[in-house]
Parts: structure tokens; C-alpha cells; sequence
């Protein structure tokens, strides 16, 4: 692997894969103060390994398929892990899961169909995954006992992840039907500009 392929910033978002196993073997084993310091480390890590690419142009392919990947991990292991651990409810885990499965899948049929274009972030998918990152961290806060964060506030920021998480998958199918059903004579795949994997 080329210099140009293993940049700081790739090296960073690798990191970040790493974090993944940390977080579950401090989470199991009940060190949730050490847990919530990884989360804020994987939170961290991928504002830097952007703004280390961008700053310093160590844009690359790798780079640009993973840093979605390593996202798309991260969450998806701490939704099903604190479900497990009947911190957080199955339902919006599976709620969360689909959504994200369901877009993936229709944005690859949509650039397999049409062609690759590159996937822009949506304001009702920013604020989804802000939401989903809050109600990890307040999932994590109320095992630390932190003061201010009760079961009422987890559940707060659940439902708020439920309806956003809802809404921005229903605003990404309806812009699918807009752009591609009902006017097949564009181009397809500009249709599956309404997502990004990343969405921040």
C-alpha cells in the first residue's frame, strides 16, 4: 500500500475501525466511563480524519470509501451493543439499521443503474446523524450516572432519533420517486445525490 493510499487521514479513519472492538470489551465489561471516553474518541476522530484530508489534500479513494464504512460501524455496533445491553431499545437500533440498509441499497441500485455521482448529504440525514450520535453518548452518560442525564432524557433523544431517522428516510424515497420514477428520462443516478453515506 502506497504512501499516497495510507495517509494520516486514512490512518485516522483506520483508527477509528479499531475503536469498534475497544468500545464493546469496556462497555461488557462495565468500565462505562472508559467506554465513553472511546466514543468521544471515535466522534473525534472522524471530524480530524476529514479536516486532515482536506487541509493537507490527502483526498483519496480509500479515503472516500472508507471514511462512510468506519461511520456506518461505529454506529451501528454501539446501537446494537447498548440494545443488548437493554440500554437503548431494539426497536430504534432496527429502526436505524434498516433505514441505513434500505438507502445503501437503493443508492447502489440507483449508481448501478445510472451511473456513479458522488452522494450529497441532506439536512434531514445531518440532523438524523446528529441525533443518533447524541442518543449514544446520552445512552452511555446515564450508565456513567452523569448528573443531568436521566432515563426520560435517554428517552427523549430516542424518540427524537426514531422521528428524524424516519423522517429523512421517507424525504430520501420520495426525492427517489421525484427524480427517478417519476421522470425516467433524467439522469438516474442524480436521483441518489439526496443521500450521503456519510451525512454529516
Amino acid at each position: 500500500m502506497t504512501s499516497r493510499t495510507l495517509t494520516p487521514a486514512n490512518q485516522i479513519t483506520i483508527l477509528r475501525l479499531v475503536f469498534v472492538p475497544l468500545f464493546a470489551i469496556l462497555e461488557v465489561g462495565r468500565h462505562y466511563h472508559w467506554a465513553l471516553g472511546v466514543l468521544a474518541l471515535a466522534a473525534l476522530s472522524d471530524i480530524v480524519d476529514g479536516t486532515v484530508a482536506r487541509s493537507f489534500h490527502q483526498e483519496s479513494e480509500l479515503g472516500i470509501a472508507l471514511d462512510p464504512i468506519a461511520d456506518k460501524v461505529t454506529m451501528a455496533s454501539a446501537f446494537i451493543l447498548l440494545a443488548y445491553r437493554d440500554v437503548l431499545p431494539w426497536w430504534v437500533t432496527i429502526l436505524v439499521l434498516s433505514r441505513d440498509v434500505a438507502m445503501v441499497l437503493t443508492a447502489l441500485l440507483i449508481s448501478l443503474v445510472g451511473g456513479y455521482r458522488p452522494f450529497r448529504p441532506t439536512v434531514l440525514g445531518k440532523v438524523s446523524t446528529i441525533f443518533q450520535i447524541i442518543t449514544l453518548f446520552a445512552a452511555v452518560s446515564f450508565q456513567v450516572a452523569m448528573p443531568l442525564i436521566s432515563l426520560n432524557v435517554v428517552r427523549a433523544f430516542v424518540l427524537s432519533t426514531a422521528f428524524f431517522t424516519v423522517a429523512s428516510g421517507l424525504h430520501y424515497l420520495m426525492v427517489v420517486r421525484q427524480r427517478y420514477v417519476e421522470h425516467p428520462e433524467g439522469d438516474a443516478a442524480h436521483a441518489a445525490n439526496a443521500f450521503n453515506l456519510k451525512e454529516k
